[in-house]
This record gives structure tokens, sequence and C-alpha cells, in this order.
């Protein structure tokens, strides 16, 4: 529960008994707004991600219901995300029987445009098997187009929509209905106008990790729930995430990331260790000389 003390408003977001004890340690958000978190592991992955435990609100310049209200404001926002990806369309038609076939959902590949809520830069990743639970539970899947609820080209419920999972994604088969727009849509998917899958989902409780690689900062999504795949004009990257940045660091849905700008700006900063070792050398032989 949130409390105030001497010095600070104190709001929680995870319970303590969910951290390994001696991890925790304070850091400064923002000296200039007052704002701390106690940060630490979690006891479940004692060696991933540091986590926030707890904010602190210097009460000299806020009151409990003006922190309350930032906290809730970075929190991960509920509702489904949307991803997008160049598709992999295939129509064939039997017995008159017009049949939609290709990938739904990439594995294993980085995202390449911005995605909304995500610091600037950052990639996604679905790993294997993130979907698998949703694809042989039965939920009721639909595929769209244009993400319009008006506009269904089928669903799993019904055996018009199929979808079959292995390592390199989700792959699905439609029958769109006999219906004016899908014959006005054909056409256009034939001929490379529609060339974009988009899906929309919702990850799970501790269902995706952030990772550093290289100089870039990546989510792996590795258990989410999928709720829609769609045939679209336009890629669509909506995120829930939010982030808040301070001067060395990132906070991304909770989890703290260090600020690569930051790193970077450091250690260009630094000397070259092996110019000082040469020129003192260097200085040594003229000595000597």
């Amino acid at each position: 529960m949130p409390e105030t003390t001497e010095k600070y408003h104190h709001i929680p977001v995870k319970s303590k008994e969910l951290f390994v004890e001696t991890s925790f340690k304070t850091i400064d958000i923002s000296k200039d707004q007052g704002i701390k978190a106690v940060i630490g592991k979690l006891k479940s992955d004692p060696d991933g991600s540091t986590h926030v435990q707890q904010y602190l609100f210097d009460v000299d310049k806020w009151s409990m219901s003006e922190a309350e209200k930032w906290v809730s404001d970075h929190k991960k926002r509920a509702g489904l995300e949307k991803r997008s990806f160049n598709g992999d369309f295939r129509i064939s038609v039997d017995n008159k029987i017009t049949t939609l076939s290709g990938r739904a959902i990439p594995y294993n590949t980085l995202s390449v445009n911005p995605i909304d809520g995500f610091p600037p830069g950052a990639k996604e990743r679905i790993l294997p098997g993130a979907f698998k639970r949703s694809v042989e539970n039965g939920s009721n899947i639909f595929m769209l187009w244009n993400h319009e609820l008006k506009y269904v080209l089928g669903r799993t419920s019904n055996g018009m929509l199929r979808l079959t999972e292995d390592q390199n994604g989700v792959q699905f088969e439609n029958n769109p209905p006999d219906v004016q727009w899908v014959k006005d849509l054909i056409p256009s998917i034939k001929r490379g106008d529609i060339s974009n899958m988009s899906f929309k989902f919702a990850e799970n409780e501790n269902g995706g990790s952030w990772a550093r690689e290289g100089k870039e900062y990546v989510r792996n999504v590795r258990d989410a729930t999928l709720f829609e795949i769609s045939v679209v004009t336009f890629p669509v990257y909506e995120s829930t995430s939010v982030y808040s940045r301070s001067s060395e660091l990132m906070i991304v849905d909770g989890v703290v990331l260090p600020d690569l700008e930051a790193e970077i700006k450091e250690a260009e900063a630094e000397p070259d260790q092996f110019k000082l070792i040469e020129e003192k050398f260097n200085n040594l032989t003229k000595t000597w000389l």
C-alpha cells in the first residue's frame, strides 16, 4: 500500500516478497522532479532483468495523488497490441472454392518499423512457440480485412480459418465467404497491391523480456495470446508498452534498461588505454635517447 514518510511518498508496484532481498538499490529517475525508484532482481529470475519494486516521490514536490497518477501513467497499458509485416500470400481456386494461405506470424524475425510505446530504436522478436497454446487450444481466432470486424474472412471456430504452428511461425489457410467485398479484394491481393499481414495479440504474464543485443534493445515475446490476424493495406505497429527516461536509464513496463546512448558517450569519453600506453612509451623513449 502507498505510504508517506518524512521525505517521500512510497508507491509500490510489486511486492517486496518477490525480490531477492540483497539485490535492492535506490536510483534517481529524475533529480529535478524528485523521483527515485527502488529496484532489484526477482527471485524467479535472479540473473535476469532488473525490475522496479517501488517509486519514491519527494513530498516537497509531489502530493500523493499526483504521485499515484504518475505511476499509473507509466504502467503498462491494458489492451491488445498490433504488429504488421510484409505477407506471403497464395491464392488457389478449386471447385469454385477460394483458398488464401500464407504466413500469419513470423518467428525469430526482428521488427524493422518503430513501435509506438517502445524506446526509440527498440525492436521486437516473436520467439518460436509464443502462440503455440493459442493455435492448439481451440481459441476462436478471427481473420479480418483491415482489422474490421464487419469484414470477417474466416474464424477458427467454424473451420474457415485453419492455423498451424512450427519453428518458423504461424501459418494460415482461409476459405473466405462468397460475397462481393471479397470478390473485390481478391484481384488486389493477386496483383500485390495488398501485401501486408497484421496480427493482434496480448502478452501473457511474464511472457516477455527485454535484452540488450549489441547497440539495440530487443523485447522477446515468448508467451502470448493470439486474437486475430488481418490482411491489411498499411502496416500497423501499436504497443501497450510505456517507457520513461532519465539521464542514465530507461524503464519499460517496470523493467530497468541502461541508456545505450549514455553508455556510448561514456565509452567515447574514456581515453583509449592503448594510446595512453603508447604515448608514455614514446615519452620514455625520448627521455632515454
